[in-house]
């Protein structure tokens, strides 16, 4: 593969957890009671050249106005002020708990998208002198230059349990781990349980409504797209988060949740904060 151009689009949003004003019971749960609060900053573009531009925009189609920063507008139906656990396997259907009694635990599906945050902004790339042939290859970046760490916490729990979750123009998601660390063994729970049996670690929710199912956990670490250096030679995933056609509008949905099903999230992650920047780097092939 034959390099080019190098292009670096930084994407920042800081999410901030906040704890609402409310009393903790004394008992620990997966699924807990507690609510917290979700906000985000803006989002903004950089570029090493001036003859290929990745452009961000706050909205598409005609409306598609190329800034130096913009808000990664929130979409929920909802305003998304309480983040409370969800589970999901396709960024597509999020299921809540209803009833957690120790022993057998009920769900439904989220409606109007409450619970978890959800934003948008828009990505272009342009190349100067060429509208269409060749296209961009899209990754990660937690280099210095790019940012750097893609996800920190003042103690690390929050990460533990959150996922982040990236879909372009709609099609089929993408969900990270944001930490590889996990809980101490006293503020982990596995007390999930479907239809009577215990979820496994690794699992979480799918399927429908009528037809819940717990399913392999398709999270992957965040390395598995993200570029690196090493003696000063760029290194890349296997493969990118997504190929880029110059010229055309991509949605760049962003989820921000909590995996109900992670023995993670305990009340533990209840008071924690945590700071998210989202950095993408782009090779036009």
């Amino acid at each position: 593969m034959s390099v080019k151009k190098l292009r670096r689009l930084a994407v920042t949003a800081v999410v901030w957890m906040l704890i609402l004003a409310a009393s903790l019971t004394s008992a620990t749960y997966a699924w807990f009671t507690s609510n917290t609060r979700v906000s985000t900053s803006r989002a903004t573009a950089r570029t090493s050249s001036d003859a290929v531009t990745l452009e961000i925009s706050a909205a598409g189609g005609e409306n598609f106005r190329a800034v130096d920063a913009a808000p990664i507008t929130q979409v929920n139906r909802t305003d998304a002020q309480n983040l409370m656990p969800v589970s999901t396997a396709d960024l597509r259907t999020f299921f809540r708990c209803t009833l957690l009694d120790g022993s057998r635990t009920s769900y439904q599906v989220v409606t109007e998208e409450r619970d978890y945050y959800h934003g948008v902004v828009y990505l272009r790339a342009v190349v100067e002198g060429q509208s269409t042939g060749g296209r961009l290859a899209l990754y990660l970046d937690e280099s210095a230059s790019g940012g750097g760490v893609l996800a920190s916490a003042s103690d690390g729990y929050l990460l533990n349990a959150a996922r982040l979750g990236l879909t372009f123009n709609g099609g089929n998601g993408k969900i990270f781990y944001l930490s590889a660390r996990q809980n101490a063994a006293s503020d982990q729970v596995r007390n999930t349980y479907l239809n009577g049996a215990l979820v496994r670690d690794g699992m979480v929710l799918g399927g429908t409504a009528g037809n819940i199912l717990a399913v392999n956990d398709p999270a992957a670490p965040l390395s598995a797209y993200t570029i690196s250096t090493e003696n000063g030679a760029l290194r890349l995933p296997n493969e990118p988060l997504l190929y880029m056609e110059l010229n055309t509008i991509y949605a760049v949905d962003v989820y921000f949740y909590l995996e109900g099903c992670d023995p993670d999230c305990s009340d533990a992650v209840s008071f924690d904060a945590a700071d998210l920047h989202l950095a993408f780097y782009g090779i036009l092939e």
